[in-house]
């Protein structure tokens, strides 16, 4: 039993290990022989597909990952270096490949042209020539090109993001044109038309009100005090003035005088209707020299009504105070003072307009009231002179542009005096009468006024005295012949009386020239020339007189103004007590608001 046991082992391993040989020879056999059935049953039908398909040409292109996994879930497993280096269905290292490049723009790339690398069947030659078109690495019956002679056509380069930006509209443009052209498509501009530029929508958009800075064309000018719709502009000037002669008589002396001068002016602002209030006030006073004091004072106002489209009403009121020239044949000689004269004025007028015609009518009353004379400690009262003149105008005239329109022009009014006869018993009192004929002119800013020629009478009550008559001229002129440049322009005509028995008085006209220039916003150039002629009636010939003034004021705001001027004025007559000659110059600070 012993050796039973231990000899048996070895016989039987001699048995089983020939069995085993044959059993496992002819097993590996019939596993191969399945195994490679079953791959061919497998493989065979994908292969069919890759090597012919229905329109007898190679499929190409990659295999999706995801379809490929439900399919043939054996390949999902890794496989071994020496497996996966004989597949032809794999890649070198990472199984099933990439999906190729594919550009986006058709026609980025030439079409695939195989026709000269296809054998019998349409299956691909393996010739070692590179197939044209991309590489196909998703299997087939080439092997996949070494890396080396992979040859990956580029397509056209295209403008990136930044050189987009940096290229204008026009380059642009140009840059997809060009594009185009070299592509293999070419379409026509109807089905598939070219790309424009796209306008851009978000554009800044300007403010609905946008406030523009504009430079203020008078700096310099006074701002005004506004009381609703009145403006008030008030100013005051302080200065001291050097003359050779204070009192403008024949035998006037040298002095310094304190000058100082009140104006203010106010205007409406209405829409329609207009009015205005001006007041101009100096006096003088002695400093050194020659004892002198005249003050002069002037208030005026007016104002426009415009009832309708033709018709409008037109009024003015005024009173001054002032010290008689003593250089005037009206004053008395001799007097140790100058009396003052008072003068009160208004007028009120009516024009209405027919069609290309006007017709215009207008009032007026002044009224004139001397002060007492003083001849050493007598005082002699000038009532006698106090006289009031009354008057009603009528002028009609015709447009024959609306810049030019000719008028002709009938007055008739009375000279009142207070007292019936005068210290002399002659009665002054008498009818007037005047005839002018002129034209007035509007050419809005550069030019606009009136000018009147005439003929002026006044009659006298007393037969002992002749009337006053002669030629009549009046004019009231406003011209700028540039910017910055203004010049005024006045005529006047009027009819003094005497105090002397037996003369009846003069006939006196003024004319006058100023002219107003801004040489720069705060500097101010201003001149006036000044020509007068006296026609006494008494056969004293005549007295003629001219004056100049210059002047300059500079303003180093809007409030302050440093004024520098100069005048010289002179009278020459047949009578050696109207003879006058002064020269003066002005130095002053103005202050306006």
């Amino acid at each position: 039993m012993a050796n039973l046991l231990t000899h048996s082992p070895k016989p039987r391993a001699e048995a089983r290990q020939n069995g085993r040989s044959f059993k496992s020879t002819s097993n590996f056999c019939l596993i191969a022989i399945l195994l490679g059935s079953t791959a061919f049953a497998v493989c065979g039908p994908v292969l069919a597909q890759q090597i012919i398909a229905p329109d007898n040409s190679a499929l190409r292109g990659s295999i999706q990952e995801k379809a490929a996994q439900p399919q043939n879930p054996r390949n999902t497993r890794p496989a071994d270096s020496g497996a996966a280096s004989s597949d032809p269905l794999s890649s070198a290292n990472s199984g099933i490949p990439s999906r190729p490049y594919e550009p986006v723009s058709p026609g980025a790339l030439p079409a695939d042209d195989d026709s000269t690398n296809l054998g019998l069947l349409g299956v691909p030659l393996d010739n070692d020539s590179p197939a044209s078109g991309p590489a196909d690495n998703s299997g087939g019956l080439n092997p996949p090109p070494s890396p080396q002679d992979l040859v990956i056509p580029v397509p056209a380069q295209r403008p990136t993001a930044q050189r987009r930006t940096a290229m204008t509209g026009d380059e642009e443009d140009a840059d997809r044109e060009q594009a185009y052209s070299a592509g293999a498509i070419e379409q026509s501009q109807e089905s598939n038309p070219a790309e424009k530029r796209v306008e851009k929508d978000n554009m800044p958009v300007s403010a609905i009100e946008r406030r523009i800075p504009r430079l203020d064309p008078e700096p310099f000018a006074p701002l005004g005090i506004r009381a609703g719709t009145v403006i008030l502009r008030p100013s005051i000037s302080q200065g001291l003035r050097a003359t050779t002669n204070a009192d403008n008589s024949a035998d006037g002396k040298s002095a310094v005088l304190s000058e100082t001068r009140l104006r203010a002016r106010a205007t409406t602002d209405w829409s329609r209707h207009s009015a205005w209030l001006d007041f101009d006030g100096t006096y003088d006073k002695t400093i050194s020299g020659e004892d002198y004091s005249a003050p002069n004072i002037g208030l005026r106002g007016g104002f426009q009504l415009d009832l309708g489209a033709r018709t409008t009403v037109t009024g003015a009121a005024g009173y001054r105070y002032r010290q008689e020239d003593p250089s005037a044949p009206t004053t008395l000689q001799g007097t140790s003072n100058r009396p003052g004269v008072q003068e009160l004025d208004g007028t009120l007028g009516v024009r209405h307009e027919f069609g290309r015609f006007f017709g215009d009518v207008k009032a007026k009353v002044n009224r004139t009231s001397y002060g007492k004379a003083e001849f050493g400690n007598v005082t002699v009262s000038q009532k006698d002179r106090d006289n009031t003149f009354a008057s009603v105008a009528l002028r009609g005239g015709f447009e024959m542009s609306p810049a030019i329109k000719p008028f002709a022009e009938v007055e008739i009014g009375k000279l009142i005096y207070d007292e019936k006869s005068d210290f002399n018993g002659y009665r002054r009192s008498g009818m007037r009468t005047g005839l002018r004929g002129g034209v007035e002119i509007d050419f809005g800013e550069k030019l606009s006024g009136e000018f009147a020629l005439g003929y002026l009478r006044q009659g006298i009550d007393d037969d002992r005295l002749k009337a006053i008559e002669g030629l009549s001229a009046d004019a009231a002129i406003k011209w700028s012949p540039q910017r910055g440049t203004d010049v005024d322009i006045g005529l006047l005509t009027r009819l003094e009386g005497a105090t002397s028995p037996g003369e009846s008085g003069s006939v006196y006209y003024e004319g006058t020239v100023g002219i107003k220039r801004q040489v720069r916003a705060n500097l101010d150039f201003n001149a006036k020339l000044i020509a007068s002629l006296r026609d006494n009636k008494d056969d004293t010939g005549l007295d003629k007189g001219f004056g100049a003034e210059v002047g300059v004021t500079y303003w180093f705001n809007r409030f302050v103004g440093l004024d520098v001027s100069a005048r010289h004025q002179l009278v020459r007559s047949d009578v050696d007590s109207r003879n006058t000659d002064e020269t003066s110059i002005y130095v002053g600070v103005t202050l306006q608001r």
